[in-house]
């Protein structure tokens, strides 16, 4: 505790620093070009990353879907076990997204991945293996 207290006390004085020369350039900046605006910063709206947006329109397009369904749907139908990615995959190539897709895809693998992990505790499906990078787990129904 008292390392992560001194690193937030290094961490304002680095803010209130940083503060100064901001105020510094602003003078200077003002001085040689009067008319210059300086822009206010940008809101936290426009700052969302992209994963945040991605995730919204993932929360919207899955409305009134029941991601279970979806989940076991994939693997019931898969010949062999599937990774969460090749979930993800085969439910934007039949939702149609297109181009939207690729933007969607880990925004869409992690929902699912979630889903998964409650699939698990109820017993209906289950992980049989890995990929070789060994963090991508393999699912399939359990039977």
């Amino acid at each position: 505790m008292a390392e992560i207290d001194g690193k937030m006390e290094e961490l304002r004085r680095e803010i209130g620093s940083l503060e100064v020369q901001k105020s510094v350039f602003q003078t200077v900046i003002r001085v040689y070009d009067p008319s210059f605006e300086i822009s206010p910063p940008p809101s936290k709206a426009r700052q969302a990353s992209s994963r945040e947006t991605a995730s919204g329109r993932v929360t919207k397009l899955l409305k009134g879907k029941n991601n279970r369904h979806i989940v076991l749907d994939v693997l019931l139908r898969s010949e062999r076990p599937t990774t969460t990615a090749e979930i993800a995959e085969k439910f934007a190539s039949e939702a149609d997204l297109g181009s939207e897709a690729v933007r969607l895809e880990s925004a869409l693998t992690s929902r699912f991945s979630a889903t998964l992990n409650g699939l698990v505790k109820q017993g209906l499906v289950r992980q049989v293996g890995a990929i070789e990078d060994g963090r991508r787990h393999l699912w399939e129904i359990s039977r």
